[in-house]
């Protein structure tokens, strides 16, 4: 008997969230066989939810192209035959599987399974974890059992606050007592402070300019600064930025280590997407956030808003970044231990919801 389906996918964003539940539901006693995750054959799911011990399905659907080019055209006319197709899968694994509850984290990928749920009266389950919910999520929000939403300040129907779905492994760590083992793992210097920069598995070059910047600032009285950066696959090849006071400095294309990178790292620069923003809560940390400017809605900046006006993190713009004033805000943390121990513990009161187990209780009160 099949207790539970996830269906969303398309982007990392939106299956490491997905990945995030089915550990939940794990911890709270529903074996992985139990469970079963539907996303799409064209998203990154292929790769991310590879060996996962929940059944995977992978359906046709793909996402809208914003681009004009010619393959792009086409692909968009297809998209309804894809998404006609995915619908009747979805139809036919839901009367398979029987599921007692059909869980939606979002994007393209969720639409026919939780289109599949609503008409066969299944109790659809909507997390919503951006300030801003997508397009998907606020269609389903419609017709959900229960939306469980990170913000308090959610305006979805039926909504219930919950914290955002975080991986086990960073909703247990403790960074002061596994630091030292961490730094260790990396072979990162054990008394430096560490900055850490990341613009995600694809990386952003707004942010490896920032890089740069940083570099040029730091002066030689910043000896023990240590500077972390994952760049992107794409961009590791591109020359080494100038470092004209021999700051320790990494480059990696990706890190899939990021449990052991957070704990290692005393300030964390990166973009505000939903994820980000909860596990920089979760875990504590000091941050200095850069919302991308191209996002849907603005729901970056939301996003980050949400730890600004609690004096969480600092937000910065990307206008920020090509003026310099950016760098010099994250050398002005890394110089004050007690603003950046101030950040991190108005960060971590932040992400105590998203510790709990709220959000797979609520999961588990609109089941069947």
């Amino acid at each position: 008997m099949v207790y539970a389906v996830v269906t969303g996918g398309g982007t990392s964003g939106h299956v490491i969230p997905a990945q995030a539940i089915l550990e939940g539901l794990q911890e709270s006693g529903h074996r992985a066989d139990t469970l079963r995750y539907v996303g799409s054959r064209r998203g990154v799911e292929n790769q991310l939810m590879y060996n996962n011990s929940v059944e995977c399905v992978f359906l046709p659907i793909s996402g809208l192209q914003r681009s004009f080019s010619l393959r792009s055209i086409a692909r968009n006319c297809a998209l309804p035959i894809r998404l006609l197709r995915s619908t009747v899968m979805a139809r036919q694994l839901l009367k398979k599987w029987k599921p007692s509850v059909v869980v939606s984290v979002g994007g393209y990928a969720s639409e026919p399974m939780a289109r599949a749920a609503i008409s066969a009266g299944v109790p659809l389950v909507c997390v919503s974890y951006d300030r801003m919910p997508g397009l998907a999520t606020r269609r389903q929000a419609k017709h959900a059992a229960v939306c469980a939403v990170a913000f308090p300040d959610s305006e979805l129907p039926r909504n219930v606050h919950t914290g955002a779905p975080v991986r086990a492994a960073i909703r247990h760590l403790n960074v002061e007592h596994e630091r030292a083992a961490a730094r260790r793992e990396l072979d990162i210097p054990l008394d430096s402070v560490l900055i850490t920069v990341t613009g995600g598995s694809l990386g952003s070059e707004v942010l490896n300019t920032f890089v740069s910047e940083l570099l040029r600032q730091a002066s030689p009285s910043d000896e023990n600064i240590a500077i972390f950066h994952v760049c992107g696959d794409r961009n590791l090849n591109d020359p080494l930025p100038s470092n004209p006071h021999g700051v320790w400095y990494r480059r990696v294309g990706y890190e899939s280590r990021m449990t052991q990178v957070y704990a290692a790292t005393d300030v964390f620069v990166g973009r505000a997407g939903a994820s980000t923003i909860a596990e920089i809560a979760t875990v504590g940390l000091a941050s200095v956030v850069v919302p991308w400017a191209g996002a849907a809605d603005d729901h970056q900046r939301l996003n980050a808003e949400w730890l600004s006006d609690s004096d969480a993190a600092i937000v910065v713009t990307e206008k920020d970044v090509v003026s310099g004033v950016a760098a010099s805000s994250v050398l002005n943390l890394v110089r004050d231990r007690v603003r950046r121990q101030a950040l991190a513990e108005n960060a971590r009161v932040l992400g105590e919801p998203h510790r709990s187990q709220a959000l797979i209780r609520t999961i588990e009160n609109a089941a069947l």
